[in-house]
């Protein structure tokens, strides 16, 4: 490979075409622009026939591959990410001993190939294929979207830390970036600045997954530019901040919500990514029975209905689908939230802002005199906000809020622990439901098998059962070879009848809760979760992942 290299060097210098000196001139510049080397040397007012390719070929004696005889796996195609490959028209073919092995659609980029390994941090061979086959690759594998990004406020006219050649690269590496992570689907973008590189990983179906960063010198530029996009003050280094930029990427629009947060390498940074589209009860993922128990208990005139699991488990995709579901012209609807991540026309939304004294307590006591019939609380945090929320309920208003417990009769407790006296619970409470989030199987890839016993015994299907069919994940295109494609809920409703509510009179441990809650039907976590795995739309390892504390 590097006698290609020196060959088309020499070539273009015999020919006259370019001089060593600027040959090295054009090296120089393409790590400062990162552009293709061609449009480099235009740049540098170096002008060439435009058969140029085909005389290189021929003389060289470069031969088309054909890239479609490559198996294209999953490890192959994160070695590149959307960015790069479209960036240098680069795409790569397999993994070898050596590194990788990658194809070009102009034999001048194998100038380049050095400056690619430095990138990638791989050593690169390269072998020639034809523009219409790159094309039709990079717009399977790695599609390019149009991305439109507009700040939360007017920022400056140049970022600190950002030479003036080097901003419209940084730019398109933001931009590219945000329309990556979206057309993937992920939740979140991470950037960390670590000792010897800047690591960016995706958050995508509730996992992270680490894809090509960009080199370590650009993260003093990159990390502005977003911070500018943001409205922050891209001076302040030394404290965390919170922004937001608004977004379009073909044409779909959403929020991205930034914050950064000082780290010994550097800031680190965190994009959440605000899909516009709300979600209905329909599809957050019930079960028949739980959906029409749980539009039952949100049409009820009055009381507290929350709705619990850790963080990142959808509470507020829950909560937001709920209130999307009320008829909003007959009802006043008021919220209270930190931050406020979706707007719903026909509702007053509020943002807690605690810096100027703006609780979530102090919300709800102002909300009370708006006359509205519906509260939703954000989060309950501490025991003010708890009793007037328990307040609220106990004079005429319908409240829904968030808390942070495992499972859905730990919320009843929870209450107790944070000062609410029981009778009080046992009055305003109507229902907890507590949730989590599942990994869907692709519908395209994922494959049959048949249990082995210990998977029996955790599903409970006995093991002289026999037609017993699970599915597991395999990876494919559609998917980006992970066998999963989005995510469902899985659901415990608790629901709070005479006998709970004497029980929680009676201040009741949890256990005692759900073990009568159980016996009236109320479905837990793994049971949810285990009618998935066998209606085939989760796998087993995924029952295991999110429910693992419910496993004997």
């Amino acid at each position: 490979m590097v006698n290609k290299q020196k060959f088309i060097s020499e070539f273009l210098t015999a020919k006259g075409i370019i001089t060593h000196e600027q040959l090295q001139q054009a090296k120089q510049s393409q790590q400062r622009v990162q552009e293709r080397i061609d449009i480099v040397f235009k740049k540098l007012g170096i002008n060439y026939e435009e058969n140029l390719s085909d005389l290189i070929i021929q003389e060289l004696g470069l031969v088309f591959v054909d890239p479609f005889n490559f198996t294209l796996e999953k490890q192959v195609l994160e070695a590149v990410n959307s960015f790069f490959a479209n960036r240098f028209r680069v795409f790569p073919l397999k993994l070898e001993n050596s590194g990788l092995l990658v194809a070009l659609d102009n034999p001048l980029n194998y100038i380049s190939l050095d400056y690619f390994s430095t990138l990638l941090g791989l050593s690169l061979n390269a072998e020639l294929i034809k523009k219409k086959e790159m094309d039709d690759l990079l717009n399977r594998y790695y599609p390019a979207p149009d991305i439109l990004v507009s700040a939360a406020s007017e920022p400056p006219e140049t970022t600190e830390g950002l030479a003036p050649e080097d901003e419209a690269p940084v730019i398109q590496l933001v931009s590219t970036l945000i329309a990556d992570a979206y057309e993937k689907r992920a939740s979140d973008i991470h950037i960390e600045p670590m000792h010897d590189k800047l690591r960016v990983r995706y958050r995508i179906d509730g996992l992270l997954c680490e894809v090509q960063s960009p080199e370590k010198k650009l993260q003093a530029a990159l990390i502005s530019r977003i911070k500018l996009m943001a409205g922050m003050n891209i001076a302040e280094k030394r404290l965390p901040q919170d922004g937001r930029i608004r977004t379009a990427v073909n044409n779909r629009e959403f929020d991205l919500r930034i914050s950064t947060l000082p780290a010994h390498y550097g800031e680190s940074v965190v994009l959440r990514i605000l899909d516009k589209r709300v979600m209905n009860v329909e599809e957050l993922g019930f079960s028949p029975m739980q959906r029409q128990e749980f539009k039952n208990i949100i049409n009820l005139p009055n009381g507290i209905v929350l709705v619990t699991g850790p963080t990142g488990s959808g509470k507020s995709t829950t909560l937001y689908a709920v209130l999307s579901s009320i008829d909003r012209a007959k009802k006043k609807i008021l919220t209270v939230e930190d931050p406020v991540e979706y707007q719903i026309n026909g509702i007053n939304q509020v943002q807690v802002k605690t810096k100027i004294g703006l609780t979530f307590a102090r919300v709800l006591r102002s909300m009370l005199r708006q006359s509205p019939d519906i509260i939703m609380v954000g989060e309950i945090r501490d025991m003010e906000t708890a009793k007037i929320s328990v307040q609220s309920a106990l004079t005429g208003h319908l409240i829904f809020s968030t808390l942070h417990t495992n499972d859905a009769p730990s919320a009843v407790t929870r209450l107790v622990d944070m000062g609410i006296q029981p009778y009080m619970v046992a009055a305003t409470l109507q229902a907890v439901l507590a949730q989590r989030l599942i990994r869907l199987l692709c519908g395209h890839c994922k494959e049959p098998y048949l249990p082995p016993k210990d998977e029996r015994r955790i599903l409970e299907i006995p093991l002289d059962e026999e037609g017993v069919t699970l599915y597991r994940a395999r990876g494919c295109y559609h998917c980006a070879h992970t066998g999963y494609l989005g995510r469902t809920g899985i659901f415990e409703l608790l629901l709070l009848d005479e006998e709970i509510r004497q029980l929680t009179h009676e201040c009741m441990s949890s256990t005692v809760l759900r073990e009568r809650a159980r016996a009236k039907g109320m479905k837990t976590l793994k049971e949810h979760a285990r009618e998935k795995v066998l209606s085939g739309i989760t796998t087993f390892q995924e029952l295991v992942r999110v429910t693992q504390s419910d496993i004997d």
